[in-house]
């Protein structure tokens, strides 16, 4: 079964396991390396951006959702948001979908909330998005 945690939510001696994980799937950051997420990653507040999510399955990392809300702001995640979302069966993938909407919305910025909707509704098609049977 997956669960999606918040980086603020993984216990402090699991987090470092967890980023050096995410080059073992494809995520490697813009600029720098694991510490520098690290540093990023520790100034993460509630209600606000960024927030990073990932998605384990007993106890190994399938995934993640990293929420910015800022190209600008950090070198290593010049984003408005990434993640991984396509490869994820499609509740996850909802669950994550979600997350982001209601991010980009609190943000005001709703013509990213509208387009992430819009995109929503493609996976939900198997548009853009990997068949069930080949999600990790």
């Amino acid at each position: 079964m997956e669960q999606i945690f918040n980086y603020r939510d993984i216990p402090t001696d699991q987090r470092l396991d967890i980023l050096n994980a995410l080059a073992q799937i494809g995520f490697f950051p813009a600029y720098g390396g694991v510490k520098t997420m690290q540093r990023i990653m520790e100034k993460s507040v509630p209600n606000s951006g960024p927030q990073f999510y990932f998605v384990l399955r007993e106890n190994q990392l399938i995934g993640y959702n990293f929420l910015i809300g800022d190209t600008r702001k950090y070198k290593a995640f010049p984003w408005l948001a990434i993640g991984n979302m396509d490869e994820q069966k499609l509740t996850v993938c909802e669950e994550l979908m979600k997350l982001q909407i209601t991010f980009f919305q609190e943000l005001g910025m709703q013509d990213i909330a509208g387009h992430c909707i819009r995109l929503m509704e493609d996976y939900r098609k198997g548009i853009g998005k990997r068949k069930e049977s080949d999600c990790r």
